[in-house]
């Protein structure tokens, strides 16, 4: 039987950060595992229903929380009333370069500017055409690989000075020296591979409440544990004690009765899923608050992409529960500032575990790969580690949706869960 290519939507998503590195909106990046590759990495040929689908059944909601959201359009969509269908809260319209600018498009604009819709003009080069696009755009995209350094101040300059009031984005900040780059060509807002990489909270001084977090994580990934000592080295801070309480008392878990003791509360969720949450807790208490923290958001897609795939590749009645682990460490040396051995030398972890995170062997490692090659659109490599893995794109791609809404769907949690 052949199955219903149209029933299919796969959705990424990639941040778009400010200055001070907190990520403000997301560019959605739309797939479909059954067609070619190079369409899958171009979101620009996303169509009408892919939209509507995103909007209307996945729910916006569910993969951007409260966060702006940049969508694609082409000269069709834009002249076609599809636009109509979707809410234009928190919705950045991006009109693709080779947007064809006449009297109609401007008209068209202009209106959905008035019903309330924001306007990016994409990978944004000055043409006696696009120039007109300025005055109802809220946003303009600067291609920072392929756009000359004199001609992107040039652009800035002209812009600030004739409309002060758009934000002028950096595209395709590849590294930290990009970053850096764009720093001083005095952009807004930035958004590339760099931010999906583990280079963005790093400190070395470790507060009090990180030590505790991390002696307990020790504990919990000893072969016997004594959930005796994990309490009492939890009890040594009220603030640990405090937001578990009202972890476990959360609708996450839905017992029947209130738990009012931390005794209580290990024993009830255990050491699997009490590990998972020294590990949010960790990236909840970065620099970043949790609504805008990148690194939590990659760590929590990345570890729920990785349960559900490994759960297409082996019984081992442990793996889905070992990949999801793998996921959330992944980025443990990015957020503490130390390299991944000095900080699990003290951390009793499985072998493969270990050898997936210092150098990505076995099929964890394998797994780790996957999700970095989503993340950093490396489509060949995606292709050929899904057939290493013995896994279909679709499911993949599958994967990284579902993360994608869990990501959200945990940090909106852990906000309402969370003391300050």
């Amino acid at each position: 039987m052949i199955e219903d290519r149209e029933s299919y939507v796969y959705l990424g998503r990639q941040p778009i950060l400010d200055k001070n590195k907190k990520v403000i909106a997301y560019e959605l990046l739309y797939r479909t595992s059954y067609e070619d590759f190079a369409r899958i990495e171009n979101s620009r040929s996303a169509t009408s229903r892919v939209i509507v689908n995103i909007f209307n059944n996945i729910g916006i909601q569910n993969i951007a929380g409260n966060k702006k959201v940049f969508i694609n359009i082409s000269n069709e969509v834009i002249q076609s009333n599809i636009l109509e269908l979707i809410k234009p809260e928190n919705i950045v319209l991006e009109i693709l370069e080779e947007t064809a600018v006449d009297n109609s498009i401007i008209e068209k604009l202009t209106l959905l500017k008035k019903k309330g819709y924001r306007l990016a003009l994409d990978d944004f080069l000055p043409s006696q055409d696009n120039v007109r696009l300025l005055h109802v755009a809220d946003y303009v995209k600067i291609d920072l690989m392929n756009t000359p350094d004199d001609l992107t101040e040039k652009i800035i300059r002209d812009i600030r000075k004739k409309f002060p009031n758009i934000y002028i984005l950096a595209e395709k900040v590849e590294d930290y020296r990009a970053f850096q780059k764009a720093l001083k060509l005095d952009f807004d807002l930035f958004q590339g591979f760099f931010f999906a990489k583990p280079v963005i909270i790093t400190h070395k001084r470790f507060d009090p409440f990180e030590t505790t977090l991390l002696e307990i994580l020790k504990e919990l990934n000893k072969e016997n544990v004594d959930l005796k000592k994990v309490e009492q080295i939890m009890k040594k801070d009220v603030k640990i004690c405090f937001n578990l309480l009202k972890f476990v008392n959360s609708a996450f878990f839905s017992f029947r009765k209130e738990i009012k003791t931390i005794t209580h509360a290990i024993s009830m969720i255990g050491t699997d899923q009490l590990k998972m949450w020294i590990l949010l807790m960790l990236y909840a208490e970065a620099k970043c608050p949790i609504a805008d923290n990148p690194l939590l958001d990659l760590a929590l897609v990345r570890a729920r992409m990785m349960e559900i795939t490994a759960k297409k590749i082996s019984i081992e009645k442990d793996f889905p529960e070992m990949a999801y682990l793998t996921g959330m460490l992944s980025l443990i040396d990015a957020l503490l500032g130390l390299n991944k051995e000095e900080i699990l030398k003290d951390i009793k972890l499985s072998k493969k575990i270990k050898e997936a995170l210092i150098e990505e062997k076995n099929e964890l490692g394998l797994l780790l790969k996957t999700a970095e090659a989503i993340e950093t659109s490396s489509y060949e490599q995606l292709k050929y580690l899904c057939r290493k893995l013995g896994v279909s794109l679709k499911d993949v791609l599958h994967a990284e949706s579902e993360g994608i809404k869990y990501a959200e769907n945990i940090k909106q949690l852990m906000m309402r869960n969370m003391s300050c």
